[in-house]
């Protein structure tokens, strides 16, 4: 049996480049939900028509359920981040695969 060590298969990304964009985006996506969601809120608060408040209560259980996702992946992705930026899977992935972490 062979065993070869694994390699990333997407050219011109490293590991560490790859999980510090999906983190960004990750976050990204949650913050734009929740800023959907607040929209919602207000639409819901100044609605007096209840056929709209129904569509509207709706999206603001979907914004919910997006956002809870995407707490998930962005905090699973942070973790992931935070792993590969220490010394040794710097060390692991070696100089060429060191990437800037993403804030």
């Amino acid at each position: 049996m062979d065993n070869k060590k694994p390699q990333l298969h997407i050219e011109n990304h490293s590991v560490i480049a790859l999980v510090s964009e999906l983190h960004a985006y990750f976050k990204d996506s949650q913050s734009y939900y929740q800023v959907s969601q607040g929209e919602i809120v207000s639409q819901l608060e100044a609605s007096d028509d209840e056929k709209k408040e129904q569509q509207l209560k709706k999206k603001l259980r979907e914004a919910n359920e997006k956002i809870a996702y995407f707490r998930v992946l962005n905090d699973a992705f942070s973790i992931a981040d935070t792993v590969l930026h220490t010394e040794a899977m710097i060390a692991e992935f070696g100089p060429e695969q060191k990437a800037k972490k993403v804030q």
